[in-house]
């Protein structure tokens, strides 16, 4: 009897163990087929790439991808020099960025315009354009180096006539930094005016010279630089204009004169420390050579900086591409000077 009983729990036992065994196996069955969908399913991923993953027995971590926005406003810029007015009326030129675009002059001339994006951006600087506000370029011709442009007609909302002397010889830099063009006539709505509205004469192409003039127009006329005294803002560089008689050589005269001071009736200052004089200037080909003064061995090395940089500034015009100083003959290392030579180029006025 116990026997039959044992038998009888033995059965139940393995007819128990059966039926689970099915049931997990049909579980394990159907999370396969989840996971695995037939390939007639497959269809939805067709935008995805196969990836062979070589994982080495390690797990893989997903790659970081970095993501960055261009701005292809800005990835299409160019650099221009452009003519501003500063708050003391001098003409003064400028290099700054503009978006690109065909017809550069062109636009180039509308950044000059009063209330434009970079004329407000220049503004900060105290620094604000030439032409009227609401001045539209409506046309541009370049034949055998002459530029003819267009202007709307509010070109001729002007305050004196100094103003609109000033607007001239900005218009005039300006385009003639462009290698085609060596000289600009204005038009206005079409038409070839004698002059504008507060009397300047157009009535001619204009040429590249005399900017900020010093003197008389006749005669041999040189720039030197000086630069602004600084106030909120770095000063900026001034180009201004001189005439003389006679000038035997041109860059010697503008180093002459530079040392010698800007006009007495201006802010402008020229960088050279008080004390130190200049004993002569020798060019040698696409070289300078500037002699100062025994009272040059006082100088700091910021004095300096800022000495050679107006100094290199002046000499640019001529194509002089070095400088060396001497102080009564003697270079600077003799005169127990060992400032380094950091080959100074200014950007002057880089807004």
């Amino acid at each position: 009897m116990a026997c039959n009983k044992i038998i009888s729990l033995i059965l139940i036992i393995c007819l128990v163990l059966s039926i689970t065994g099915c049931s997990t196996l049909d579980m394990m069955v159907g999370l396969k087929e989840k996971n695995n969908p037939d390939m007639a399913d497959l269809g939805d991923l067709s935008d995805f790439e196969i990836v062979e993953d070589d994982l080495g027995g390690e797990v893989a971590e997903e790659p970081v991808i970095e993501t960055v926005t261009v701005n292809t406003e800005e990835s299409k810029k160019t650099d221009i020099l452009a003519y501003y007015e500063d708050e003391n009326g001098f003409v003064v030129p400028v290099n700054t960025q503009i978006p690109w675009e065909e017809g550069i002059a062109k636009a180039t001339l509308r950044s000059m315009v009063i209330g434009s994006e970079t004329e407000k951006r220049i503004a900060q600087s105290n620094l604000h354009g030439v032409l009227p506000e609401g001045t539209e370029i409506r046309g541009m011709s370049i034949k055998d180096g002459l530029c003819r442009v267009d202007f709307s007609k509010n070109i001729l909302n002007t305050s004196t006539y100094e103003q609109e002397e000033n607007m001239i010889s900005a218009i005039t830099y300006t385009l003639t930094e462009f290698p085609t063009i060596n000289k600009v006539e204005l038009l206005v709505e079409g038409q070839a005016l004698d002059s504008l509205s507060k009397g300047y004469a157009i009535n001619t192409a204009f040429e590249r010279e005399n900017i900020n003039l010093y003197g008389s127009a006749d005669g041999v006329n040189y720039t030197v630089y000086y630069k602004a005294p600084d106030t909120e803002v770095a000063g900026h560089y001034v180009p201004i204009t001189f005439s003389a008689n006679k000038v035997n050589n041109p860059a010697v005269t503008v180093v002459e004169k530079l040392f010698n001071g800007p006009p007495s009736d201006t802010e402008l200052k020229n960088n050279i420390p008080v004390g130190v004089n200049l004993r002569g200037v020798e060019v040698k080909g696409d070289k300078a050579v500037v002699n100062l003064g025994v009272e040059a061995v006082n100088l700091s090395e910021e004095e300096f900086t800022d000495m050679d940089a107006i100094v290199v500034l002046c000499l640019e015009q001529f194509d002089i591409a070095d400088v060396e100083y001497n102080i009564e003959g003697l270079s600077f290392q003799e005169a127990g000077l060992n400032f380094e030579d950091n080959g100074v180029m200014p950007a002057f006025n880089q807004y």
